[in-house]
């Protein structure tokens, strides 16, 4: 199953730069929506093929400049290191359907 990497502010940019195609979840410690979806999350990427970061959304603030987060857990897609969309949710039907509407394959 495919891991997530954990970035930082430090490690941002040049990480998601070399990325072709990746997935950030953002969350914070105290999320039990956060912790209960990870594994999830985890599985859906691997499907996809994607490469998977996460990022304690709470420790990191330059990095929540990337992406608009109105709740946790966030969900960034990068291509190249640009943001192509973003997603909150913690169903992976939601999640599926948000990859294929933004041109992942499953």
């Amino acid at each position: 199953m495919t891991d997530f990497v954990e970035l930082s502010d430090d490690n941002f940019g040049a990480t998601l730069g070399s990325s072709k195609m990746a997935l950030v979840d953002y969350y914070a410690s105290w999320c039990g929506a956060c912790r209960m979806a990870a594994p999830m999350f985890r599985r859906v990427a691997e499907e996809f093929k994607l490469d998977l970061f996460k990022i304690d959304a709470e420790k990191n603030p330059g990095s929540r400049e990337f992406v608009e987060i109105s709740n946790l857990p966030t969900l960034a897609l990068v291509k190249d290191g640009k943001l192509v969309a973003s997603l909150c949710t913690t169903r992976e039907e939601s999640l599926r359907s948000f990859l294929i509407e933004n041109g992942v394959g499953g």
